[in-house]
């Protein structure tokens, strides 16, 4: 009798840790569906958001950034930094022109790889007299007047229809630019200005903006008797003005680092016109950086130019996609 009481008492035990053992698995169980439950609750809220961030992007200006570019040993890492911050910009419609008699791959691969669906890829060669050597100083020619000039009426023949808020910006391929500022661009209703950084022999070049919002005056140590003595990173323009008029383009005939001055009054703007944006001027979203020229011996540039390079090397300095170069 005594045994019988003993396995009883011990079979109830048994049962009993088995009970507390199912309450605490059924416990984990709920916490681990409550869990789920808020993960989904959490996921629909960003399923309706994106949804709502796409349909919210439609009806975004869209900004034409330009930019001029040319074959160096620089080019592939200049243009892959800046497709990468450009990639995430919602609306942004790309231009690259290179100075070149024909389009090469390597634009055409980055502009696929990123998956660059809003782009524009032309080639417009500088003429034979206004070309710079590599060793010749910045000064001594305007760089891009032909490339943005392509572009400018590429734009006057296809997109004269679009969103009056819609903007046209030059973007160098070797700045630096903080996705802010292409928040700034969308808010211009003429021509909207800001600071650039490292810029002109200042750590920051800047419009001077006066305590009711217009500007006054600029900074710049460089001719500051220009109209506009501001960086081509410094100001973006509404495309309804480079519609209106078409005799507004960049040209070799003006004096050095007048080129903006020089583009903004044939657009018929004045000073009364700029827009100070990047909380009125008091923030940098811009850096005119430029990237230095590479410390090559002579017999890697010629190796450079006739592609005399081992596959590492190639794949350092361009880009070969099959499917783009036999297109």
């Amino acid at each position: 009798m005594s045994e019988s009481r003993t396995t009883l008492e011990a079979e109830v035990f048994r049962l009993e840790r088995k009970r507390d053992e199912l309450i605490r698995r059924n416990t984990d169980l709920e916490r681990q569906n409550h869990r789920m439950e808020l993960k989904l609750e959490h996921a629909e809220v960003q399923v309706r958001d994106l949804t709502q961030a796409r349909k919210d992007r439609k009806h975004l200006p869209t900004i034409f950034f330009i930019t001029p570019t040319k074959s160096r040993p620089e080019q592939k890492a200049d243009l892959t930094r800046l497709g990468q911050t450009l990639v995430h910009v919602p609306n942004l419609f790309w231009i690259i022109v290179e100075d070149a008699d024909e389009l090469s791959p390597l634009p055409r691969a980055l502009l696929k790889r990123l998956n660059f669906v809003s782009s524009y890829h032309i080639a417009a060669r500088t003429p034979e007299k206004m070309r710079m050597n590599a060793s010749d100083p910045n000064w001594k020619l305007p760089r891009g007047v032909v490339q943005r000039n392509a572009a400018l009426q590429y734009l006057r023949t296809n997109h004269r229809g679009l969103n009056k808020k819609s903007v046209v910006y030059f973007g160098d391929d070797d700045n630096v630019y903080d996705w802010r500022l292409f928040d700034e661009m969308r808010k211009i209703d003429k021509v909207g200005v800001w600071p650039v950084g490292i810029v002109g022999g200042l750590i920051v070049e800047t419009p001077i903006v006066a305590l009711n919002g217009s500007v006054v005056g600029f900074n710049a140590n460089w001719k500051p008797e220009r109209l506009f003595p501001i960086d081509m990173a410094a100001f973006a323009v509404n495309l309804s003005l480079i519609i209106q008029h078409p005799e507004a383009k960049f040209s070799f005939d003006v004096p050095r680092g007048y080129q903006e001055s020089h583009f903004l009054t044939n657009l018929g703007l004045t000073r009364r016109d700029l827009e100070p944006k990047a909380d009125f001027c008091s923030k940098v979203y811009v850096w005119h950086t430029r990237t230095e020229n590479s410390k090559l011996t002579r017999l890697d540039r010629r190796r450079i130019e006739e592609m005399a390079l081992n596959d590492l090397e190639k794949d350092a300095v361009n880009e070969v996609d099959n499917d783009i170069s036999n297109e």
